[in-house]
């Protein structure tokens, strides 16, 4: 069994503001029975250097979304793995709160609550396609498709349902889904601006 039991993967692409929050938060939280991957996705942002206790993957250009999630995943050595956008945050017992559920529940894929700080809403029981609503055991973890450029997650979760596993939902608020952020590709999709594959 690996000495890390969680790697969190977090892709940067110009969300510098939200980002440096989430950084800041983890670093409260951190503990090295976790690891923290932030792939920089073409932008060479190097004010995150600074945080000694991230792996810092510094992509030479733009590939999108989905192949700096798949440099996250190849580069993981955690027992699990947790996804978290880097315009999203996360809660105070983030990191405690998730090696403490992987002590206590073996299943292949824990789903946890999340709020979506947009619209005040709190998601229990989540049944959406956000990767960042569970972790996952890392050798049952699917790459993303690198042709998609938005709703990524939706091949992921596919592929991970098609793949033999077992999970359980705890009752238990982590995250924070900043779901309407202007010019994100979520915004982007809803007002027809990008297609879900790459021309």
């Amino acid at each position: 069994m690996s000495m890390i039991r969680l790697s969190i993967i977090i892709p940067y692409y110009n969300t510098y503001n939200y980002t440096i929050k989430l950084l800041k938060e983890l670093e409260i939280q951190y503990v090295p029975e976790v690891e923290i991957i932030l792939v920089d996705d073409g932008c060479n942002e190097t004010r995150f250097d600074q945080f000694s206790f991230a792996k810092i993957i510094h992509l030479p250009e733009n590939k999108g979304a989905s192949h700096a999630w798949n440099v996250g995943i190849k580069e993981a050595k955690g027992d699990y793995i947790a996804f978290i956008d880097s315009d999203d945050m996360i809660t105070m017992d983030y990191v405690s709160s998730l090696l403490n559920i992987i002590a206590k529940y073996n299943f292949d894929v824990i789903k946890f609550d999340w709020y979506d700080s947009y619209y005040n809403i709190l998601v229990k029981e989540p049944k959406n396609r956000g990767i960042w609503k569970a972790i996952y055991r890392r050798n049952i973890v699917p790459l993303f498709h690198e042709d998609w450029y938005c709703n990524t997650d939706k091949p992921f979760q596919e592929d991970l349902q098609n793949t033999p596993h077992t999970e359980c939902y705890v009752n238990k608020l982590l995250y924070f889904y900043n779901s309407n952020r202007e010019n994100s590709i979520t915004w982007q999709k809803i007002r027809g601006l990008i297609t879900e594959h790459k021309e």
